[in-house]
C-alpha cells in the first residue's frame, strides 16, 4: 500500500480512537454510570415508551430506510452520490453493511451481559469485564459491543468512499454518524441495556472496519 499523508492521519485518528477507548476501559467507570440510572430494582426507564419506541425501534428503522435509500443511488445517484463512479457507491454501500454486520457478528460471540441482567439492578448476573474473554457472567451474555449504536456509526464506513469527490460532506457524514451513534448508545444507557464501553467499542470497530475496507479496496484497485 502506498502511505500518502492522507493515509497517516487516517491511522492516526483511528489510534487515537482507540486509545480513547482504552483510556476509558482502563478508568472502570462502567458500572458506576449505570448507576446513575439503575438500582436495586432496576432500571426506571428501560420500557420507556419514548426511548423505546421512538429512540430504539424507531432509530432502527430509520436507519434501515436510509441504508435502502443509499443502496438506491448506487444506480440512481443524487447530489454528492453523483460525483462517485457506481463502483465506489457499491463499495460505500456495502462497507456499510459490513460494520454493522461485524458488530452482530461480536455480540453473538460475546459472554458479556447487559447491565439490567446483573444482580446490582434486580438481575441474576455477576459484573465480569469484557476482557475476561471466556468467562461467563451468569446472565445470557451478547449484549458486547453496542449493536444499537452501531446503527449510527456504521455510516461511518460511508464517510472514506466520499472523501474523494467532498472532504466537506465526508466530514459531515463522519460526525453525523459519530454523534448518532453516541446518541443512540446513551439512550441504551439510559434503559439498561448497555454500559458507555460497549457503545465506545462499536464506534472504533465500524471506523476501523471502514477503513481497513476502504484502504484494502483501493490498494487492489491500484
Amino acid at each position: 500500500m502506498h502511505v500518502t499523508p492522507r493515509t497517516h492521519a487516517d491511522w492516526i485518528a483511528l489510534a487515537t480512537l482507540l486509545c480513547v477507548v482504552l483510556a476509558w476501559d482502563l478508568g472502570g467507570q462502567d458500572v458506576s454510570w449505570a448507576h446513575w440510572y439503575g438500582t436495586a430494582q432496576g432500571f426506571v426507564l428501560k420500557n420507556n415508551t419514548l426511548l423505546r419506541l421512538w429512540f430504539h425501534d424507531g432509530a432502527q428503522n430509520g436507519a434501515r430506510v436510509l441504508f435502502v435509500a443509499c443502496i438506491a443511488m448506487v444506480w440512481f445517484p443524487l447530489g454528492v452520490f453523483k460525483r462517485l463512479i457506481q463502483s465506489d457507491r457499491l463499495h460505500l454501500c456495502g462497507a456499510t453493511l459490513l460494520a454493522a454486520i461485524l458488530v452482530v457478528l461480536a455480540k453473538q460471540v460475546s459472554k458479556t451481559s447487559c447491565p439490567w441482567s446483573l444482580a446490582e439492578f434486580g438481575g441474576a448476573a455477576q459484573y465480569v469485564s469484557h476482557w475476561s474473554r471466556g468467562l461467563a457472567d451468569g446472565g445470557g451474555g451478547r449484549c458486547f459491543p453496542g449493536g444499537h449504536s452501531s446503527a449510527g456509526f456504521a455510516f461511518i464506513a460511508a464517510s472514506f468512499w466520499l472523501r474523494a469527490v467532498s472532504l466537506r460532506w465526508a466530514n459531515i457524514v463522519w460526525w453525523t454518524a459519530s454523534l448518532a451513534g453516541l446518541a443512540l448508545g446513551w439512550v441504551q444507557q439510559m434503559r439498561g441495556a448497555h454500559f458507555f464501553s460497549h457503545t465506545l467499542w462499536a464506534w472504533f470497530m465500524c471506523a476501523a472496519l471502514g477503513l481497513v475496507y476502504y484502504r484494502s479496496v483501493k490498494a487492489i484497485v491500484k
